[in-house]
């Protein structure tokens, strides 16, 4: 297995909303390290490693949200190491501005170099509101659209469609499509964090069949087929490459620092070692809790991840879920 980066990520900044589909479980406080704790560790591994391994490149981001009174430094510290976060912004989870407060903002990210910002949707305003756990979430992200306009900051924006919400998508789309965003794209929820609570929600192929043609548009080109189809048509190994991540916490920081740049590769290529040795293949997980009657639509990693975690949960409960972001992970391509 070939590791192709690494990053290190820092939930050091809470997030205002309570998103039910939250990839990383944010709970409303911060549980991350300090933040120029974590941009030292970060500087010295990545010194390390421009040493050791030059050819790796080394990453940082900070979440749960980007509503610090540290962005302006830490977009031009991302655009100074090459991290992703000094040229693109999730802008969810902000407190509440004004519209003005809103324009400063965006002219400041602007300025700061970057190029582009996410906002997710989930719905029309009262469903968006209650799925993202606050009263006003929605009007927000249209405040946040209309400035990011005003400066010229190009917006892309995602909303996952389920089938609470999959009414709302031709609606959505009438409400952001005049707001000229560069791009809006539809997706099914992933299975991670508490994305995986949401399965039973999740589209069957005739529901997707019955949006229509403009919404059906706006989905990516990935690939999705019903549980079944996937069984027939027959799944992919593990990828051959991955991407680590190490994600700080307090209770751990004192033994990370310890750790120079190589040291941290081996300890996390040796956390996702471990878990690939004890997960079944695709094809065996899916011989073992392959559903043939379940009409519901997946990209294959996320059907995949279902499985792992049916596995995990069943045979294997003492093993860190190295698909999980909440902490130490990886990604395989």
């Amino acid at each position: 297995m070939q590791t192709v980066s690494v990053s290190i990520a820092n939930y050091c900044m809470p997030c205002h909303a309570r998103c039910r589909y939250c990839l990383l479980c944010a709970r409303g406080r911060a549980e991350g390290v300090e933040y120029d704790r974590s941009v030292a560790f970060y500087s010295r591994i990545r010194r390390e490693l421009s040493t050791a391994h030059p050819d790796l490149p080394c990453h940082f981001y900070i979440g749960y949200c980007m509503d610090t009174p540290l962005l302006k430094e830490y977009i031009r510290f991302c655009r100074e190491t090459g991290s992703p976060s000094g040229k693109f912004l999730q802008m969810n989870g902000f407190g509440f501005r004004t519209p003005a407060e809103m324009e400063h903002l965006m002219r400041q990210i602007r300025a700061c170099g970057v190029e582009l910002i996410d906002l997710t949707f989930y719905g029309l305003r009262e469903y968006h509101d209650r799925f993202a756990g606050r009263k006003g979430d929605y009007d927000l992200l249209l405040s946040m659209l209309r400035a990011a306009n005003e400066v010229g900051l190009p917006v892309h924006i995602s909303a996952p469609l389920i089938r609470e919400n999959k009414d709302q998508a031709e609606g959505l789309l009438s409400a952001l499509q005049p707001m000229r965003p560069q791009r809006i794209s539809f997706f099914l929820p992933h299975s991670k964090g508490r994305g995986r609570t949401l399965m039973d929600q999740r589209l069957t192929k005739l529901e997707f069949e019955g949006l229509s043609d403009s919404v059906r548009a706006h989905f990516s080109t990935v690939p999705l087929h019903t549980e079944r189809e996937w069984l027939e048509i027959g799944l992919s190994e593990r990828g051959e490459k991955r991407a680590l991540t190490a994600v700080l916490r307090p209770e751990e920081m004192d033994r990370l620092e310890e750790m120079d740049g190589p040291g941290l590769v081996s300890f996390l290529e040796k956390m996702d070692d471990d878990f690939l040795s004890r997960m079944p293949s695709a094809a065996a997980l899916a011989a073992q809790y392959g559903d043939r009657t379940n009409e519901q639509l997946f990209r294959e990693r996320d059907l995949v991840l279902k499985w792992q975690q049916q596995f995990m949960a069943r045979e294997q409960p003492d093993l860190w879920d190295m698909r999980d972001e909440t902490h130490h992970f990886s990604v395989l391509f």
